[in-house]
């Protein structure tokens, strides 16, 4: 089974779904839209079985009718990742809702100095649900979550393109060690591998051997692919699925069937 755990969908029926476009998030929803419908066809061609569909800020920054809409009319193949303003006075009241309405997953915006830890109360509607929370961040902040992840509730974490790491020395340290936290701490971190990361270790080298460094320093039970379609659309879904798979060849069978779906359906055993 291949589950695509990060891809954006955006409305054809721009009256009901009305943009909010990010400014600095480019024009990839004007340019390469894909409906969820869309999406589900360039996944049956690349034989990927289920999506998780995550907030696209850069189209509607937080306002998540349509993910939420989008996986419940396909609720058999997907599942919806939000992404509110945390610092609202009524985030926690907003998050309990749209995971009454159907959200399976946080999106936590850190690409800046955000607090990872507050508010508490939206951690712990997270761990009330048993839903994951998808930090999207950069490289430097991971040894300030580091130190924070054991004072968190027991929640699911996954990075977002694996913060957007660097692979010139290999896989950094803090990675593995944010992985291997004690696990009666009730934190887990796993690792969205997108394309952005997958192409980031080919540049560093051969993708197959980061990969497969990766794996080795944080566990075959923490990493995820995740495409990034269709904001990433400079090849078809295909070839996005495609070298999921030849990234993963290296691997063992076990690890390579972690990878490509059985770690995405731990956090999200909806699409079992």
């Amino acid at each position: 089974m291949q589950v695509d755990t990060h891809t954006h969908v955006v409305a054809d029926d721009e009256e009901t779904y009305p943009l909010d476009p990010l400014p600095e998030a480019g024009d990839w929803y004007l340019t390469a839209p894909h409906t969820v419908e869309q999406l589900l066809r360039c996944m049956d061609d690349a034989k990927v079985d289920a999506a998780v569909l995550v907030q696209a800020v850069g189209a509607y920054q937080r306002d998540n009718r349509y993910v939420v809409d989008a996986a419940r009319r396909h609720r058999d193949r997907c599942v919806a990742v939000v992404c509110i303003d945390v610092d609202a006075a009524d985030a926690a009241d907003e998050l309990r809702s749209l995971i009454q309405g159907g959200a399976r997953g946080l999106r936590w915006w850190a690409l800046g100095e955000e607090s990872f830890t507050e508010p508490r109360a939206v951690w712990d509607v997270c761990a009330a649900a048993n839903v994951p929370v998808v930090i999207t961040m950069f490289a430097p902040r991971l040894e300030e979550l580091l130190a924070v992840v054991p004072t968190l509730p027991p929640v699911p974490i996954a990075i977002d393109h694996c913060a957007f790491a660097d692979y010139t020395h290999g896989i950094p340290e803090v990675m593995r060690d944010l992985s291997r936290l004690p696990a009666e701490q009730g934190v887990t971190v796993s690792w969205k591998v997108s394309t952005i990361t997958l192409d980031a270790m080919e540049a560093a080298g051969d993708m197959r051997d980061g990969l497969a460094e990766l794996v080795d320093r944080v566990g075959d039970e923490r990493v995820l692919w995740g495409s990034d379609f269709s904001q990433t659309h400079d090849r078809p879904y295909d070839e996005l699925a495609e070298q999921a798979r030849r990234a993963a060849s290296r691997l063992g069978d076990d690890a390579r069937a972690a990878f490509l779906g059985v770690n995405a359906l731990r956090l999200w055993p909806d699409l079992k």
